[in-house]
């Protein structure tokens, strides 16, 4: 399974450099993530609780970073097994800032193998990309939090202004991630000049019975 993509941040490229380092941050936004923990250099444990179709589970897993570029990019190489299966694979992210912004270009190639393949190559592909979309979405959120904790408290230093309130984001819920795969799969099926149609009445029905087979 190959996956790629781009993703623009709100924020400078050291900001969210500084949180992709974050195992709490990370831990804090990934649907499904029990727990992530630094054990080495660059190097991090967790568990992950995934429900797809029929299959659901827990994957102990490493991730390691390596080729790392402070700012701008890394690689990483990732295992996990459990009792859905096994996941294999390696992976790359590059940042580029763009003034107060940043591009995130990511590109990965992942194995996957057990009960969580039966599941077919289609609806792999649709929670996946459902997986990265809602953590980066969440991970922007905690970054311009970040952003605007620290523009306070230039506030603060400057007229004494009581800060800012930290943002707290949380991991999806279960409803609203069978919602993103559900729009996912709906990408790939559906031609794009039919899309809209399907918004308010198709994907509904299908985030429904996603929900229902994750229970």
């Amino acid at each position: 399974m190959k996956l790629a993509g781009e993703y623009t941040f709100d924020a400078p490229q050291e900001t969210v450099w500084e949180a992709l380092q974050d195992p709490a941050v990370l831990a804090s936004i990934m649907p499904g993530c029990e727990k992530l923990e630094l054990v080495g250099e660059d190097e991090y444990e967790g568990a992950l609780k995934i429900k797809v179709g029929p299959v659901q589970g827990e994957f102990q897993g490493n991730v390691k970073l390596e080729d790392i570029d402070r700012p701008n990019s890394y690689s990483m190489a990732i295992s996990g097994k459990g009792a859905p299966g096994f996941v294999n694979g390696k992976g790359h992210v590059q940042l580029t800032g763009q003034g107060q912004t940043t591009l995130m270009a990511y590109q990965g190639d992942v194995q996957v193998g057990g009960r969580i393949a039966s599941v077919g190559q289609r609806l792999l592909d649709s929670s996946a990309k459902a997986i990265i979309k809602q953590s980066l979405e969440g991970l922007n959120e905690v970054i311009k939090g970040r952003v605007a904790a620290a523009q306070a408290g230039d506030a603060v230093d400057a007229a004494a202004a009581p800060p800012a309130p930290a943002v707290e984001v949380k991991a999806p819920s279960q409803m609203k991630f069978a919602a993103g795969v559900a729009q996912e799969v709906a990408g790939d099926l559906i031609p794009a000049q039919y899309r809209p149609y399907l918004i308010a009445g198709g994907i509904a029905v299908a985030a429904i019975i996603l929900y229902f087979l994750l229970r």
